[in-house]
């Protein structure tokens, strides 16, 4: 891959840890700070007024026995609260690499942008309540030092209809992720902040398609390119996004083992081992055949076969 110059983050004082919900910090190391003056937050608040906030999390009901049980599933909470938190890096690759196209650039700015970063909030917060040995504010730093180097749009597709089918892919991961984690979990409050999450990431893959099928429409690309993309993204999930962050967090729990790749295979088999047990797999195949525009006698024969691909790439033989 590519890399990029790291970014520069601003030292901050605060612990990471949000005891209540109001004194949930702004965004870390936000990178929207790096790359652009406006507020995502402000965005947020303007552009979807009716769209839940964190304040409606009650997260005084949190289930503190259940909680504390698993750390292997904290550690993919707080995985993906990072991942979440680095969108708008993200973002303001995406809006560059669609300038001319200003209805794909307002959503990505007044609409995604500011929902992934409440994703991270609110992931954040509640790692903060349940977890709060873990030195997440520490740990994203490192961590999106490092996920920037990725993070870069000579990496977006090579068509602007292929990097949609791209971010379809990626939907499709977060979608299925959150519901994977709400059919594991036990805890009633994480379940509500991942439900919450994953209706979310099924509208953004609403919005991802439909503007691929814009692009579509002129490009009018075989479904051999469009399958290869699909895959391939699929492919750099795990080897990019996911590992990235479960390295970073391995790191900031276990700092003692920082260099122990065999203990960071161990840990991550376990994580790997709880996805592959619970993962919706229909749900994905479904998902990922959209772009593709098969015929509806086609889907059936084409929809295990492909699940069964999705779930050697991303998990293995394990």
């Amino acid at each position: 891959m590519k890399k990029n110059a790291r970014v520069d983050l601003e030292t901050r004082g605060d612990s990471g840890i949000a005891p209540a919900v109001a004194e949930v910090p702004p965004d870390p190391a936000n990178a929207a700070s790096r790359i652009r003056s406006s507020s995502p937050i402000q965005a947020a608040t303007t552009a979807r007024s009716t769209h839940w906030q964190i304040r409606d999390i009650d997260f005084d009901a949190i289930d503190f026995a259940a909680a504390r049980t698993d750390e292997t599933l904290l550690a993919i909470v707080a995985s993906a609260s990072m991942i979440e938190f680095a969108s708008d890096i993200y973002t303001a690759n995406l809006v560059q690499y669609y300038s001319t196209d200003s209805e794909v650039g307002d959503w990505l700015t007044r609409h995604w942008e500011p929902e992934e970063l409440q994703h991270g909030r609110a992931l954040r917060a509640y790692i903060g309540r349940v977890w709060p040995s873990f030195d997440w504010e520490r740990t994203f730093k490192s961590f999106v030092e490092d996920y920037s180097n990725y993070c870069v749009v000579e990496e977006l597709g090579p068509t602007p209809a292929l990097e949609m089918a791209a971010r379809c892919v990626v939907e499709t991961g977060t979608a299925t992720l959150y519901r994977a984690i709400h059919e594991y979990a036990r805890e009633p409050v994480l379940r509500d902040i991942v439900r919450r999450i994953g209706e979310d990431e099924v509208g953004h893959f609403k919005h991802f398609y439909r503007y691929f099928k814009k692009y579509q429409d002129r490009e009018k690309l075989n479904r051999y390119k469009i399958a290869k993309t699909l895959l391939g993204r699929v492919a750099e999930v795990r080897r990019d996004d996911a590992a990235c962050a479960f390295r970073h967090v391995f790191t900031g729990r276990f700092p003692e083992f920082a260099d122990d790749s065999s203990r960071l295979q161990s840990w991550t088999g376990d994580i790997y081992r709880m996805f592959k047990q619970h993962y919706p797999y229909p749900m994905a195949a479904k998902m990922l055949l959209a772009p593709l525009d098969l015929p509806p006698k086609l889907k059936p024969w084409i929809g295990t076969p492909l699940a069964c691909t999705v779930r050697l790439i991303m998990w293995g033989r394990l």
